[in-house]
């Protein structure tokens, strides 16, 4: 896994016609996609996602829109074989990366207003980044991986 996207295969063993399961696979997906309100579009096997964060005149709403951490990436089915096909996922990232580094600056910022040692609050802002980066990792992971599972 890089910095910028998370990706996964999996492998999976079908019982039926494999035409069939794919092109019921990939309504599934658009179905998942379109209730977490994704635009989607199926170009041959590949089925490209993107999450527009809209800003709203709510208030707080304009939050919970830009935390949202999967915003885009590809879903691609390819059989392998009469009974075997082949699930590629991958997410990009950046928002998680730009969201994490954001939080560590300004937790490093504050922890460099209350002491007035450089190092120290620079090593914060760094923990704070990487602690905020694999904690966002793993709701990626799962989020991604429970749209992937609910389509089967």
């Amino acid at each position: 896994m890089s910095l910028l996207k998370y990706s996964n295969t999996e492998e999976k063993t079908i019982h039926e016609d494999s035409d069939l399961y794919i092109d019921s696979f990939k309504k599934k997906i658009q179905e998942t996609l379109r209730n977490f309100e994704a635009q989607s579009e199926i170009q041959n096997d590949t089925i490209t996602f993107k999450r527009i964060v809209r800003n709203t005149t709510h208030s707080g709403q304009n939050k919970f829109e830009a935390m949202k951490l999967v915003r885009e990436g590809i879903i691609r089915i390819e059989r392998i074989d009469a009974t075997k096909i082949r699930i590629f996922y991958e997410v990009k990232l950046d928002a998680l990366l730009f969201l994490s580094l954001s939080i560590g600056l300004l937790i490093g910022l504050i922890a460099g207003f209350a002491s007035s040692m450089i190092l120290i609050s620079m090593l914060i802002g760094l923990l704070f980044s990487t602690i905020t980066y694999f904690i966002g990792c793993s709701i990626v992971k799962s989020k991604i991986d429970e749209i992937v599972a609910t389509s089967h």
